[in-house]
């Protein structure tokens, strides 16, 4: 499939699982020249929105490739379309985009993770100073559901069509709930999430902890990190879980 769309599935073992990165394009740490000039300003927005207007900017190349899936996008929670995009290269390159996953134990108690990152680029360096990657969005959640044959407990996808903005999506599924969330980060650094219509502002923290309960209600915390890249997050997660507070919000009495 050629397409700048990142998916994921899952191979699970019997305590702890790292799950490798998805990129659409590799990671450099390459040394960006840092300059005003390089800063996403209202002036390259305005530019942007009028290029998604402009047929003459469009990618005509991509816009055919992404045709030939039309019928075999996936969904969940919100079904794909396909849209005539701008060139990448008319706002800033594009460096790429993927995810990191993980499971783990919590007083024999499964915990899923999943996270989304954009790569060091003109566009976003002034904020990563020296990451290579940035994550945006990291959710975890207790699930009682784990399919070892099909993998359909899960899905994960981040989509690059919106560059310089990016967006991911999947869904967890439990015996008696179905947990959807979505999340997008702009060149302004402007990201939220929304899980099963909970509204997030990830300025507040990029970290998403959900416990669906017994009675099929859901619970929510938002932590507050510092910046983490994609090859920090499984740890940052790992030490996150050993925290009382967290072990009380996935294990109390009204938790599945």
């Amino acid at each position: 499939m050629n397409k700048n769309f990142c998916y994921t599935s899952f191979q699970l073992s019997v305590y702890l699982i790292f799950i490798a990165s998805v990129s659409c394009s590799p990671t450099k740490n390459q040394n960006y020249p840092i300059s005003e000039a390089n800063y996403w300003t209202n002036d390259k927005r305005e530019k942007y929105l009028k290029n998604r207007e402009d047929s003459i900017t469009w990618d005509k190349q991509m816009f055919d490739d992404d045709m030939k899936w039309i019928d075999d996008l996936p969904s969940g929670p919100f079904q794909e379309g396909v849209f005539p995009e701008p060139k990448y290269d008319l706002h800033g390159k594009f460096k790429g985009v993927g995810n990191m996953s993980g499971q783990y134990k919590v007083n024999g108690k499964t915990i899923l993770m999943n996270s989304f990152f954009q790569n060091a680029s003109t566009i976003n360096e002034h904020y990563l100073d020296t990451l290579k990657n940035d994550v945006f969005f990291h959710i975890v959640v207790l699930t009682d559901t784990l399919d070892i044959v099909n993998y359909n407990h899960l899905s994960s996808i981040i989509i690059s069509r919106n560059h310089p903005d990016y967006l991911g999506q999947g869904f967890y599924k439990t015996k008696n709930n179905l947990i959807d969330y979505s999340a997008f980060i702009t060149a302004e650094r402007e990201s939220y999430a929304i899980v099963n219509t909970r509204l997030f502002n990830l300025k507040y923290g990029k970290t998403i902890l959900i416990a669906p309960q017994k009675d099929k209600s859901l619970r929510s915390l938002q932590i507050k990190s510092t910046k983490i890249s994609k090859d920090e997050v499984v740890n940052y997660t790992q030490e996150l879980l050993k925290k009382e507070e967290i072990i009380r919000f996935f294990t109390n009495e009204n938790a599945i």
